[in-house]
């Protein structure tokens, strides 16, 4: 960590290593602006290191164009540094359902839903075809999404990227937003060191509010905590990416999170997941309100998901990961200027879609700070927050 002798001055300051604040850097750098990025720990040290490692559709109309932008961003990012690759042609989804009937009545959900997806009924006997190590007795519901990538990966290149382009990095100090007169000045380092400019960006993850507001008086996002373990499947990995079905709040973290709190019992509710990428299988996940005692969690993991993946009970674990991903109370993130205060802008709260829709969402932040542009009255910082989860 650079140790500074006084005040320096830039133009824009980013706040987080992760996914967003990665891209948001690269992004604002290749339009000509001074950028210094800021990170307490390391490059994807949350859960843009630490997810599942699928970019895939989030089933949701005001996110799918992120996800869409995103694909190109990633393909241009590919071309760019070659440093980790998309398919051309997506992996595929497969929603395992121990019911058929439930399984049907989901189909024509999603066909009605997202029809772009291509929602199609796999049968007992053609899941055990196309994907033989998964346990027999599934119906499965196959989606035309899902890009596996190894989890900490597109971070990574964004990064470099970002380098490439002549942002400033620096890394092993916690920053906070210097407020001077209702605007942002810049942040101040934990050793005390000020770095000033004329813009600040907090793009935290689940500890954005906080750095935003002190006070506590804006706080739309929250940590739920996930823990995910990296296998070796070797043979037995799966194609698709592969998850459970959950008819009531398919790929929700929200609702999975609240279900999870409500929860009676010594253990907790967990969502099989499975991707692959690299020789690798990650295998998820929780969607907890508290922080889980890894090892007993990680137990469990590997026990329901041998239930769905028997070679599970044999693997090699590789890695086991905790993260605190940052979930908002309305299942949207939070992009644009923070309320009341200029020359602040926060760009959080994606959930489990950071990954697969964070470059789209940099990318408007950038245009909200470069520009001026407004983003989407879905996704701006600046709208009512709710007080309440949405329901499940």
């Amino acid at each position: 960590m650079a140790r500074y002798a006084r005040a320096v001055r830039t133009e824009i300051v980013v706040i987080g290593g992760g996914i967003i604040g990665c891209a948001a850097a690269a992004m604002l750098a290749t339009r000509g602006a001074r950028v210094t990025l800021v990170e307490g720990v390391a490059i994807g040290a949350g859960a843009s290191g630490r997810n599942l490692g699928a970019i895939q559709h989030p089933f949701d109309p005001e996110l799918a164009p992120l996800y869409r932008e995103s694909l190109t961003r990633y393909r241009a990012l590919v071309d760019a540094t070659g440093e980790f690759s998309v398919g051309d042609a997506p992996a595929g989804l497969l929603l395992l359902n121990r019911s058929e009937e439930a399984a049907a009545e989901q189909v024509l959900r999603q066909r009605d839903a997202v029809p772009e997806l291509d929602a199609r009924l796999i049968a007992p006997d053609e899941l055990a075809r196309i994907e033989p190590s998964l346990a027999p007795g599934f119906t499965a519901i196959r989606l035309e999404t899902g890009f596996p990538v190894p989890p900490a990966s597109a971070t990574g290149a964004w990064a470099a990227l970002a380098h490439e382009r002549g942002v400033v990095i620096e890394i092993g100090q916690a920053a906070q937003p210097t407020i001077e007169n209702g605007a942002a000045v810049g942040v101040e380092l934990a050793d005390g060191t000020r770095i000033a400019a004329d813009a600040v960006l907090v793009a935290a993850g689940p500890w954005t509010p906080k750095l935003v507001d002190p006070t506590g008086g804006w706080s739309p996002i929250h940590p739920t905590w996930g823990v995910t373990v990296q296998l070796r499947l070797d043979g037995a990995a799966p194609a698709h990416i592969v998850e459970e079905d959950e008819v009531d709040a398919i790929n929700r973290s929200d609702a999975a999170t609240a279900r999870a709190a409500a929860a009676a019992g010594d253990e907790p509710p967990t969502l099989f997941s499975l991707a692959s990428a690299g020789g690798l299988s990650t295998l998820g996940s929780t969607f907890l309100p508290y922080e889980p005692e890894p090892a007993a969690t990680v137990a469990l993991l590997l026990r329901r998901g041998a239930e769905f993946l028997p070679a599970i009970g044999q693997a090699e674990v590789v890695e086991r990961r905790m993260c605190a991903r940052p979930q908002s109370v309305d299942g949207r993130p939070f992009i644009g200027r923070a309320p009341g205060v200029d020359g602040l802008f926060v760009c959080a709260g994606h959930g489990p879609w950071g990954i697969s829709t964070g470059p789209a969402s940099a990318a408007i932040v950038a245009r909200a700070i470069l520009d001026g542009t407004p983003p989407p009255p879905a996704l701006d910082a600046g709208r009512p927050v709710p007080t309440e989860p949405s329901p499940g």
